[in-house]
């Protein structure tokens, strides 16, 4: 595994990014300390990717999980037979 400052980020990006792309993951430091890696993503994994790192997905599945906690919840069946009648 690479470890590559900010300096080298800014100025071998096009070197980095092909080790990362060949599967090599590259962690970024900032004055000594990790800050973020990089990582190959291919377009099969890109879907994901986005859908877990989204805000949006993230703030939809905590309100999923505090209705489910608090009993606002319904079968699939009465669900399906809802969407159905629309």
């Amino acid at each position: 595994m690479k470890v590559a400052n900010t300096v080298e980020l800014k100025n071998k990006t096009n070197e980095l990014l092909r080790q990362v792309m060949k599967g090599e993951p590259v962690i970024i430091t900032v004055r000594g300390k990790p800050a973020a890696s990089l990582t190959p993503l291919s377009e099969e994994d890109l879907e994901d990717f986005i859908l877990e790192h989204s805000p949006k997905v993230r703030r939809m599945i905590a309100e999923a999980e505090a209705d489910r906690k608090a009993g606002r919840v319904v079968t699939l069946d009465a669900y399906l037979t809802k969407r159905t009648q629309r």
